[in-house]
């Protein structure tokens, strides 16, 4: 048994939600919808990149904190798309640095395109010693004296359906579910945390009379066997192409508050509040999550030109 302690620890010290999600979640799933859905590489402009932190749980030690960069562009006319990732994850001990490379081929059709799209994805692990607590400081099977790294490889692959006023997506997050192991090399303290396979879905529609006052809906949803199934709905305003404000609710976990604005024709900050809703909220100040966005022009493909993709063409301009 004491061969697998230290993967029950992993384990539990692991969770990145309130449902014990192995991969960081995002308040603002849809503006961080290329970390997620690889389908999604290249729909936003022709060159879009995105910085996003994310601090959850305040109030408890070691809670998660996430930090990401994400870069995807437009190629072949539009045609195709391709982008790049940096995440770095890190709950208590356990720190997680992944990068990823994503394309994405795009079916254009005269309303909507379809997009599938496939990412590979190499993570380091570190178990990090110092900073694990034990009851028991004489456990032979953890050494708090130093950290421990291992490397792994996995992938992700999705579809993504959608025109400037709607989307709809699929994706596939660590289909190998590969074996991660600590501590390779001795067997007392040997360590092992398998990925689980993550299904996620999303589901949105722009709508409005007036143009200065759009409203964004978004339904997005996770499911992780052996965890109960996340299911996230947002509502935002958009106002006169320059901020936005609005909510989500996130069922038995969460609530939060959104803010952005948009400034210099292609930069956007967002800003969102996680606060529980579970008895969470009585050790916890809730969670804080920001980002900013870069993204040109929207681009699209005619005849070998960019140009107006869309025939109705209503809100592309939106960041999110």
């Amino acid at each position: 048994m004491k061969k697998y302690r230290l993967q029950l620890l992993v384990f539990f010290l692991f969770p990145l939600t309130a449902f014990c999600q192995q991969l960081p979640f995002y308040t603002q799933h849809n503006s961080n919808s290329f970390l997620i859905n690889p389908g999604s590489t290249g729909v936003k402009r022709l060159l879009d990149a995105r910085i996003n932190y994310r601090q959850q749980w305040l109030g408890f030690e070691g809670a998660p904190n996430t930090a990401s960069i994400g870069l995807n562009s437009r190629l072949a006319h539009g045609q195709m798309g391709a982008g790049l990732s940096l995440v770095q994850d890190k709950t208590g001990p356990l720190k997680k640095t992944s990068i990823g490379a994503s394309y994405a081929y795009h079916m254009i059709f005269p309303d909507c395109e379809l997009s599938a799209g496939v990412a590979g994805i190499f993570t380091k692990s570190t178990l990090i010693g110092p900073d694990i607590f034990l009851r028991d400081n004489q456990d032979p099977t953890i050494n708090q004296q130093i950290s421990n790294s291992t490397r792994s490889a996995d992938g992700s692959f999705g579809i993504y359906l959608y025109n400037d006023r709607f989307h709809t997506g699929i994706s596939v997050i660590q289909p190998l579910q590969t074996r991660v192991e600590f501590y390779q090399d001795d067997t007392l303290k040997k360590g092992i945390m398998k990925d689980a396979l993550h299904l996620n879905f999303s589901l949105g529609y722009n709508y409005s009379q007036d143009n200065d006052y759009i409203w964004q809906s978004n339904i997005y949803s996770t499911y992780v066997r052996g965890a109960p199934l996340l299911f996230d709905y947002t509502l935002l305003l958009n106002v006169k192409q320059k901020m936005f404000g609005g909510f989500s609710i996130r069922l038995g976990d969460a609530c939060a508050v959104h803010f952005g604005v948009s400034f210099l024709n292609d930069f956007q900050v967002s800003y969102s509040y996680d606060f529980a809703i579970t008895h969470l909220r009585a050790y916890s100040s809730g969670s804080h999550e920001i980002t900013l966005v870069f993204s040109s022009d929207l681009i699209h493909s005619k005849k070998g030109k960019f140009d107006d993709r869309f025939l109705r063409q209503k809100y592309g301009y939106l960041f999110q």
